[in-house]
């Protein structure tokens, strides 16, 4: 696989400068938080975004201003409200909440938000770090959508095997959390 890192190929003398990452976290969780982990030995300073939920057709109104068009439908789906429960605003909190819990606030990571970067790559471009690379796991489908359109923006690209760290979503975690509630509120009728 093309721009492939393996966990020995960077000591800390040869860490990237600045890596990337960002998602929508619904919510941030263990698999994330591993994620970060790793990250953090690829790379002296972690930037994480998180996304806003948008779908394109809410940001733009022809198609034509729209850079990446097959990758930003990809994404639409992704960002439907059925697959966001919880608002922008929150996610970012619980986001800054868990990773300071786990890594402390001395971390090298810094945490952003803002709108999806295929919808605002201009801006990015412009407020992120120089000499930055974005790090994607090698996990599906989607992951190796965002590869390629990092790729397409002229941005270095590197993807990293992630089949060791905890298999989990935010899918998961919902249901568990949803089945969790409905089980309490069971309870409480009886």
């Amino acid at each position: 696989m093309k721009n492939e890192l393996l966990l020995n190929d960077t000591q800390n003398d040869k860490r990237f400068e600045n890596v990337m990452w960002e998602g929508r976290f619904q919510p941030m969780h263990k698999g994330h938080l591993s994620y970060i982990r790793l990250l953090l030995k690829l790379g002296k300073n972690v930037w994480i975004t998180v996304n806003a939920n948008e779908i394109s057709t809410n940001v733009f109104k022809d198609k034509e201003s729209i850079q990446d068009i097959e990758f930003t439908e990809t994404v639409d789906f992704h960002h439907q409200p059925e697959k966001n429960l919880f608002p922008f605003w929150l996610r970012y909190k619980m986001a800054v909440a868990a990773i300071h819990e786990e890594f402390g606030l001395d971390a090298p990571i810094t945490i952003m938000s803002g709108r999806r970067l295929d919808l605002a790559w201009d801006l990015y471009k412009n407020i992120f770090p120089p000499n930055r690379v974005f790090i994607t796991p090698l996990r599906d489908e989607f992951e190796d959508a965002k590869a390629n359109a990092w790729e397409k923006q002229g941005e270095a690209v590197y993807r990293v095997n992630v089949s060791h760290l905890p298999e989990v979503s935010g899918t998961m975690v919902r249901a568990v959390s949803y089945t969790h509630l409905r089980a309490h509120e069971t309870e409480a009728d009886l």
